[in-house]
């Protein structure tokens, strides 16, 4: 045997004793026969079950594909079944998987298929551009001819109604469309006949109504209301000044990393509705942590005023004794963030955000602010969501668990 075909002294004693079963160079090549996807008969995807099976490193955790898992929000973009039964296959990666629900998860984290997903939604999100373009365009081309057909069978020649494209009006009408309305009683000044000077004989005269433009520019008001935040994603990161058991300290959305998250928006400080949401939150934090689910409750107001409210007796309209913590978004980067500002208002929606372990968000809810919340329909949501991600099946309407 050639000096450079040994192998190394550590894997020659591990042959020896029977502790190792195949050599580096075959562990490779297996293992790059099972991250590539290609097409497999039915003969040949038996025999690939056979070798699983008869592996002796995986028998202990062998897991077969489950349908269901399709069904997972994370999931149904891109996991599709494999041939064998021990496999799974992610359709934006290319690459086939264990059939192994930890394993999957993984993937869906790692950064080649984060990117992959990115990478499709940008795909998506052109195509809808150019079709919804497109289909403007039509719609456009339809409305002009019609307009000019209408307008000939009138008798009206180009130049007795100069239009722009688009039906508008030159010059300083420009705003506004020519309308011609067909009027079904002819009278004149003094009550009967036609119109005298009227112009196409059963048609008076054209007037000009005010036509709303599209605007190309984004106001104020539509990039607050711009929102980063959408269900089965990331949830936006947040680092806010915070007041936790009456101290003002520094929050992190990281520092929750492991544990469910409610981030709960309500309007500001020192209303009704609101210290009654606080206070009910506060009352039934507990039943929340024994499922491992914190709340954290965020306003536009500073640090210094949740400082003050927190101080206030619950008969003055206070949160004395809170026990979830207040973080503050003077700037409303947060509320932002989280599609939920009102400019016009300088406050927030009434809204919460259940985020996962993962920091992935799986509820939105927002309500007008003059309605309070339900603290018992939050604990069932986070419940619910805990409980499908443990079984691995979708629930059904009004599910509750089990007491």
């Amino acid at each position: 045997m050639q000096e450079e075909n040994m192998p190394p002294p550590i894997h020659g004693i591990l042959l020896t004793f029977g502790l190792c079963s195949f050599r580096p160079e075959q562990k490779k090549a297996r293992r790059k026969r099972d991250n590539s996807v290609k097409a497999m008969t039915a003969e040949e995807a038996a025999a690939m079950d056979a070798e699983i099976a008869r592996n002796k490193s995986c028998r202990r955790s062998l897991q077969t594909y489950r349908k269901a898992w399709e069904d997972i929000p994370e999931y149904s973009l891109w996991l599709t079944s494999h041939p064998s039964k021990y496999k799974a296959v992610c359709m934006l990666c290319n690459r086939m998987l264990t059939a192994d629900s930890t394993t999957i998860g993984l993937h869906s984290l790692s950064k080649r298929h984060m990117e992959a997903e990115k990478n499709y939604y940008r795909a998506k999100m052109r195509e809808n551009k150019r079709v919804a373009a497109a289909e403007r365009s039509d719609d456009a081309q339809e409305d002009a001819e019609s307009i000019a057909a209408s307008l000939q069978g009138m008798g009206f020649s180009d130049d007795d109604a100069p239009l722009a494209e688009g039906g508008t009006g030159e010059g300083p009408e420009s705003k506004q469309q020519f309308i011609m309305y067909r009027d079904e009683h002819h009278y004149t000044a003094d009550g009967g006949g036609s119109i005298s000077g009227g112009v196409g004989g059963d048609y008076s005269a054209g007037i000009y109504v005010p036509v709303q433009q599209e605007s190309h520019g984004k106001s104020d008001s539509s990039r607050d209301m711009t929102t980063k935040v959408f269900v089965t994603k990331r949830a936006p990161h947040w680092k806010a000044t915070a007041i936790v058991n009456g101290h003002v300290t520094k929050l992190d959305m990281n520092d929750y990393k492991g544990r469910y998250v409610v981030l709960f928006f309500y309007a500001h400080n020192f209303s009704k509705v609101d210290a009654s949401e606080i206070n009910r939150l506060s009352d039934r934090i507990a039943d929340f942590r024994t499922v491992h689910t914190e709340i954290v409750a965020c306003s536009t107001d500073s640090h210094l005023s949740h400082l003050t409210w927190a101080k206030k007796s619950r008969g003055e309209g206070g949160v004395s004794g809170v026990k979830i913590p207040l973080i503050a978004d003077p700037t409303h980067i947060i509320a932002r963030d989280y599609g939920v500002y009102l400019p016009e208002k300088g406050h927030c929606l009434r809204a919460h955000f259940v985020i996962d372990r993962r920091g992935v968000l799986r509820h939105v809810a927002i309500n007008d602010p003059l309605i309070g919340r339900g603290t018992d329909e939050l604990l069932r949501i986070v419940k619910a969501l805990q409980f499908s991600d443990q079984v691995e099946e979708p629930l059904v309407a009004d599910w509750t668990p089990d007491p």
